[in-house]
């Protein structure tokens, strides 16, 4: 009994983690992927285009600072201000950003890379102050949050701009580390290959059981109960991983059956084979109940020429 609990509870505790994505890297430390969600509906990860994630982030910025209220600027503000925000739609749809090259698994930002493509700050910067300014800001602050520059270059362009540093850092958008992982290869998330692990190996203990059961004529309903929940949760776990995979190709042009999207279609057939045999045994079960059970209708002389009717019940063990 104690052995089953346990079952019982990997089970559960796979089924979370398998079907948990979240993913803690965020594009902009300020406003995090919100501009990602809003657009597509569901939280990126690493395996989303990096280039789809900067371009949605700065057009999203830039149409959230347009909206905002700058009455107490002067005309003057208003029109750096609006300068700088035509600047950025330009740079978001040009495309050409830089890359991390130094933080294997980090996203960080970047203000100018050894390619000497520039960041969407450092490109403000460099079309209003010139390229050299923004050389000398990454001559210090190369892989630095715009609020933790302390540079009066930095804060004396700010000041002139018409835009506030939290401004500033809500555009600056960090970048997933270069080069990015092999998307022919797409590696299965290792939560999500252990989960799998877990529900497999509990989901072919209880086929085994099954097949047993079956065979011999068992009549215990423990395993076949618990391989309706173990195969239901694999299933599940394997249409929410092969559904997300799907989805994905849609943006990343990533092929249509990637290594997680055929874990995913073999964990759903094995929860199906598990549910298929577990119901079967419970309705062998259940037919072998019917058989072992009867009830009879008789009649009996009561006496004074009356019959009675009598109701027999019997049940084999």
């Amino acid at each position: 009994m104690r052995a089953v609990s346990l079952l019982v509870c990997l089970i559960i505790v796979a089924i979370f983690a398998g079907c948990n994505h979240h993913n803690p890297d965020l594009v902009n430390p300020v406003i995090g992927n919100i501009s990602f969600v809003e657009k597509f509906g569901f939280e990126p990860d690493e395996d989303i285009d990096n280039e789809l994630r900067i371009k949605t982030h700065l057009l999203y910025v830039e149409r959230l600072l347009r909206k905002k209220d700058v009455s107490h600027l002067s005309n003057e503000y208003r029109s750096r201000r609006t300068h700088l925000l035509n600047l950025l739609r330009s740079y978001a749809q040009a495309g050409k950003y830089p890359k991390n090259y130094d933080y294997q698994g980090q996203r960080k930002p970047c203000f100018i890379d050894k390619d000497q493509n520039i960041c969407a700050v450092g490109y403000l910067v460099e079309q209003t102050a010139g390229r050299r300014t923004a050389e000398f800001i990454n001559a210090d602050y190369q892989y630095a949050d715009i609020l933790d520059m302390d540079s009066e270059s930095v804060d004396s362009w700010i000041a002139s701009s018409g835009l506030t540093k939290k401004e500033c850092a809500m555009i600056q958008p960090t970048y997933g580390s270069y080069p990015y992982p092999d998307q022919a290869s797409n590696r299965v998330k290792p939560m999500y290959a252990i989960s799998s692990a877990v529900l497999m190996g509990a989901n072919a203990t209880f086929n085994v059981i099954n097949v047993a059961d079956i065979a011999r004529g068992g009549n215990s309903k423990t395993a076949p109960v618990l391989g309706l929940l173990a195969g239901t949760s694999q299933v599940t776990m394997g249409a929410f991983g092969f559904s997300r995979e799907r989805r994905l190709t849609k943006y990343d042009n990533s092929p249509q059956f990637t290594s997680q999207g055929r874990l995913s279609l073999f964990n759903i057939g094995i929860g199906t084979t598990t549910i298929l045999l577990s119901s079967w045994n419970l309705l062998r079960q259940k037919k072998m109940e019917q058989k072992r059970t009867s009830w009879n209708i008789y009649g009996f002389p009561a006496g004074n020429n009356q019959a009675g009717v009598g109701l027999s019940f019997s049940r084999k063990i």
